[in-house]
């Protein structure tokens, strides 16, 4: 079977190319994705432990947890899509092509299989999943029916992906350089028809993710939460632009070969500051509020607890 543009310009360019070598940015982009998968960890561990001993209880935090819906389900998934897009990032990287032990030319496939992950699943359900969450805090989101539809958004981008990458040439024709997934020495670019993907789902997310803040912050009960939430608009609306145009660089600009990891080092400290904030506007800081709420409820609501708990 014939393969498709983007598979055949990889494998022709791992003919010519050797694998590369671990530069300073690709260890800065390790490091920040060790980080965030970390944090993704630890927010996903103090979400399941705060929901359980809620769940466990019949006293305040019950209380506080029977005020509406639960939220944890999103925000676990929130934390999976987070993790996930750190992980995926790890695939352009040299220490993970040396350990896989590809031969050339197939060295320069993980650099097509990280847009499909990264960017086809991860960055869409990241972004699906907060916008159900703030969808979800002012009651425009049914739960737990409506976390369907996070694995729902990522199929387009996802079936947009596998199906450039899985189309023969005889088929789908197209310049070769809008496929190439690697520069002249041997790091991994990003495709230009990966790029116009991923500026499909920034220009699709963004307006809605603009509106949904704002919804927010129109309903928020005090200056914190209205702070909380222009914070993450303007935390998730000026990162995910200059990602898009960070990784679309590395596509057309081939001057040295230190340009592509560090142009690549750019685009992911981008998208690195937008899931981070997520993660501890949407996940953390709900979680300290609520330990905050049971410690200040009045104290007719702790003598009823009382009695509750003979």
């Amino acid at each position: 079977m014939q393969a498709s543009v983007a598979v055949a310009e990889a494998l022709d360019a791992g003919k010519f190319t050797a694998p590369p070598v671990a530069g300073a940015a690709d260890f800065a982009v390790a490091g920040l994705a060790v980080a965030i998968a970390a944090l993704a960890v630890a927010a996903s561990f103090v979400l399941v432990s705060f929901d359980a001993h809620a769940q466990s209880g019949q006293g305040r935090l019950r209380r506080i947890l029977d005020l509406g819906p639960s939220l944890c389900g999103p925000r676990l998934l929130l934390a999976f899509f987070v993790g996930l897009l750190a992980a995926a990032e790890m695939l352009r990287l040299p220490f993970f092509r040396g350990a896989a032990m590809l031969p050339p030319p197939r060295h320069v496939m993980p650099c097509l299989a990280y847009p499909l992950v990264a960017h086809g699943i991860a960055e869409p359900g990241l972004l699906a999943s907060v916008l159900l969450l703030l969808r979800a805090s002012v009651g425009g989101a049914r739960l737990p029916a409506a976390a369907l539809a996070v694995p729902l958004a990522c199929l387009p981008f996802l079936t947009a992906h596998v199906v450039v990458l899985a189309t023969p040439a005889t088929v789908a024709a197209y310049p070769g350089q809008l496929a190439h997934a690697a520069d002249g020495a041997g790091h991994c670019a990003y495709p230009a028809y990966a790029a116009t993907l991923l500026l499909a789902l920034v220009a699709v997310y963004l307006p809605l993710l603009a509106t949904a803040c704002w919804d927010v912050a129109a309903v928020a009960i005090n200056r914190r939460l209205r702070a909380r939430a222009y914070a993450l608009s303007v935390l998730i609306l000026v990162p995910l632009p200059l990602q898009v145009l960070a990784l679309a660089l590395t596509s057309v600009w081939d001057m040295h070969q230190y340009t592509s990891p560090t142009v690549g080092l750019v685009g992911f400290v981008a998208v690195a500051v937008a899931a981070e904030a997520t993660l501890v506007i949407l996940v953390m800081l709900p979680v300290h509020d609520a330990l905050v709420l049971v410690q200040h409820l009045p104290a007719a609501t702790a003598g009823q607890e009382a009695s509750d708990d003979r």
